[in-house]
C-alpha cells in the first residue's frame, strides 16, 4: 500500500526561483523610495534579502530592512511587490530543473498534488500562472489569502480540504518553517537542498532531497520500506 496521497510543496525555493526577480524588486523599490521621499536607503546586501525569502510578504520587509523606519515599511512592502509582478511577468524568473516533469510525474502515478507557500496571494497566483502550474494542482493555499503567518495552518486547511490524514501526506520545501510546519501537522517532511534554506535548518527533515528529479524516487522508496 502506498505510504502517502498528498505531496505538499512550498513555492519559493522548492518549485520557483525567485532570485533575480527578489533582488532586481528590492533595488528598483529601494531606488523608488529614495525618490519618493527623499532617502538615502542603501541596497541590502544579497545574502540579507535572500535570507528574507520564505517570510511572509509582511515579516519580509522586515527582515530585509531591520533598520528603515516604521513609517516606510507601508511603501517598502508595496514597491517590492508592485516590481517582483512585474519582472515575473518579463519572464526573469525560474522553475529550477525538472519541477514540470516532476509534478507530471507524482501526478501520474496517483498522487494528489497541493502548495502551501507563505507568499502573498498575488505572488502566488503570478508564478502559478505565469508558469502553467496551477494544473496540477488540487489545492493551494498562501498565507496572504488565509490571513495566517503560520505555514502549520495552511498544511492543516489543505489536509481538510482534501480529506486526508496527516500520516498520509508529506511536506516539501527549503527552509526549517517548511520541516517544523510539517512536524506540527504531523505529515512526513522532505528537505529540498537547492533553495534558499541551510543545511542546519534543515536537519530534522524525515528525508532530504539534492534535486527536484530526486523527489518520486525518495517517496517510493520511502513507500517500500515502511519507514
Amino acid at each position: 500500500m502506498a505510504r502517502f496521497d498528498l505531496v505538499i510543496l512550498d513555492l519559493d525555493g522548492t518549485l520557483y526561483s525567485s532570485t533575480r526577480t527578489t533582488l532586481g524588486a528590492v533595488e528598483r523599490a529601494v531606488r523608488d523610495l529614495n525618490e519618493r521621499h527623499g532617502l538615502d536607503v542603501p541596497v541590502p546586501d544579497e545574502a540579507t534579502i535572500l535570507g528574507g525569502i520564505g517570510s511572509t510578504r509582511k515579516d519580509f520587509a522586515r527582515a530585509v530592512f531591520p533598520d528603515l523606519d516604521d513609517v516606510y515599511y507601508g511603501d517598502i512592502d508595496a514597491l517590492v511587490w508592485k516590481w517582483e509582478d512585474a519582472l515575473i511577468c518579463q519572464g526573469l524568473g525560474a522553475l529550477y530543473p525538472g519541477v514540470v516533469e516532476t509534478l507530471g510525474a507524482l501526478a501520474q502515478s496517483g498522487y494528489r498534488l497541493a502548495v502551501a507557500t507563505n507568499a502573498g496571494a498575488g505572488y502566488m497566483d503570478q508564478v502559478l500562472d505565469v508558469f502553467e502550474l496551477r494544473r496540477f494542482f488540487d489545492d493551494v493555499r498562501c498565507a496572504g489569502r488565509e490571513g495566517t503567518n503560520d505555514k502549520a495552518r495552511l498544511i492543516a486547511r489543505i489536509l481538510e480540504r482534501l480529506d486526508v490524514r496527516p500520516s498520509r501526506a508529506v511536506m516539501v520545501g527549503d527552509r526549517g518553517t517548511d520541516i517544523d510546519a510539517a512536524r506540527r501537522s504531523g505529515t512526513g517532511s522532505i528537505a529540498c537542498t537547492w533553495g534558499f534554506g541551510s543545511e542546519a535548518e534543515l536537519t530534522r527533515a524525515d528525508r532530504t532531497a539534492r534535486e527536484m528529479l530526486e523527489l518520486v524516487p525518495i517517496i517510493e522508496s520511502w513507500e517500500e520500506s515502511g519507514a
